[in-house]
């Protein structure tokens, strides 16, 4: 992590995790020597709800959830402050695109994750980020449009 601070902050939602029911599966610990790391994280037995799963952690750490259908899924995918990205692994183009379509964040990606291009807007939603970068529309954050219309009759 970048600083005690960071690390604590990790740390804190990994201890916390641990308390609500939530089973570390790989990591979950600090790494031994000097600096301030930790071990890259996998959590389960995630509860709806749980904090782990509606934060960034900003850390080494992975939530992994289970659903029943693909209701339960978009729901509890939609039901965080944040909206950054997402993705959606299926063979079905079909359905990739009816759930990418329904996922409440600034960017869906199907079957990858974290693939940028210059060419696309990356920004988030809700409480994730203001703007976008990458692409033209990262020219809006330095611009002001206005519109002034001019009636000649007069």
């Amino acid at each position: 992590m970048v600083s005690k601070a960071h690390f604590e902050r990790v740390t804190g939602y990994l201890e916390r995790a641990k308390k609500e029911g939530v089973r570390v599966a790989v990591g979950g610990a600090s790494v031994d020597g000097p600096g301030y790391f930790i071990a890259p994280t996998v959590l389960v037995d995630v509860p709806e709800g749980a904090e782990a799963a509606r934060e960034e952690i900003f850390g080494p750490v992975i939530t992994v959830e289970t659903f029943t259908d693909e209701e339960e899924a978009v729901r509890r995918a939609n039901d965080v402050p944040l909206g950054l990205s997402a993705s959606v692994w299926t063979e079905n183009a079909r359905r990739s695109h009816a759930v990418a379509a329904r996922l409440d964040f600034g960017t869906v990606w199907v079957n990858s994750h974290l693939v940028l291009s210059s060419e696309v807007p990356w920004g988030g939603f809700k409480g994730s980020g203001y703007g976008r970068d990458l692409s033209i529309y990262a020219l809006d954050d330095y611009s002001r449009t206005k519109h002034v219309m001019h009636n000649h009759g007069r």
